[in-house]
């Protein structure tokens, strides 16, 4: 669970993150990570590296732009489809608005409320967060467990595993963001039909590979930017599996 507040006041910053710690305390929830910015960039960034299920806290005006909040709110959206988004401002007049921004708010909350109300709403959209989820957040997900982490990311948003700097740790290259864990790439590669270790350094989501090029030995992905080695002796079985998913028709009603 990581937990994001974008605030450009410095005594709010530093206030709303004592709450939120108070909170997390008061009903002994744990957050991965509490990420305080005043920068919607560093915002950002941070959210690419992080792992897990998230919620953001957005002050709508940012140094005198008065909608900058609900433009981070947008950039969230294209990195995190299920994370939740909650607005804090003093800007009530800006509530009606937020839902042509169509990033799916989760609450609107006034900075000028009472204090024990503005925490319990604080409290409120936390539970949400941590509270036990049954479902997938995707019907086709690919979802990893171990004693050092547990997450799930839709399948069809993997282009593929690397090694990391990190000694013991892999970092997931996706779409929209990169995740490291503590795994090996051979763990990995058993976990679905899909996943092929291509490299002693990268397992491949074969569902994704729009190339393969057999001079230069590279993987080309269909997100027109990333790329990958693969070793000479694994090209063709590599197509051969590209293919076998191709052929794979759909059941039918």
């Amino acid at each position: 669970m990581n937990i994001f507040i974008l605030e450009d006041d410095l005594l709010q910053q530093q206030l709303f993150e004592r709450l939120i710690k108070d909170i997390l305390l008061e009903r002994k929830w744990f957050a991965r990570q509490i990420v305080t910015t005043a920068k919607p960039e560093h915002l950002l960034n941070a959210l690419e590296e992080s792992m897990g299920e998230n919620i953001y806290f957005l002050d709508i005006e940012i140094k005198e732009n008065e909608k900058r909040g609900l433009q981070v709110a947008q950039d969230i959206r294209k990195l995190d489809a299920q994370g939740l988004i909650v607005f804090v401002t003093t800007h009530s007049e800006f509530a009606p608005i937020t839902y042509s921004y169509q990033v799916s708010a989760l609450e609107f909350i006034e900075k000028n409320l009472e204090k024990e109300i503005f925490k319990k709403k604080v409290e409120d959209c936390l539970e949400i967060l941590f509270k036990p989820k049954d479902t997938l957040i995707n019907e086709d997900a690919f979802i990893f467990k171990n004693q050092q982490t547990s997450f799930q990311v839709p399948f069809a948003d993997i282009l593929f595993f690397e090694t990391s700097d990190i000694s013991h740790k892999v970092r997931l290259v996706g779409k929209n963001r990169r995740l490291e864990f503590y795994a090996t790439l051979e763990e990995i590669a058993k976990l679905d039909d899909r996943l092929y270790q291509c490299h002693r350094s990268f397992v491949i989501n074969l569902a994704n590979v729009e190339s393969i090029e057999h001079t230069d030995k590279i993987v080309t992905f269909f997100d027109n930017k990333r790329t990958c080695f693969i070793t000479r002796r694994k090209i063709k079985y590599a197509l051969q599996k590209i293919e076998q998913l191709k052929n794979i028709s759909p059941k039918k009603q």
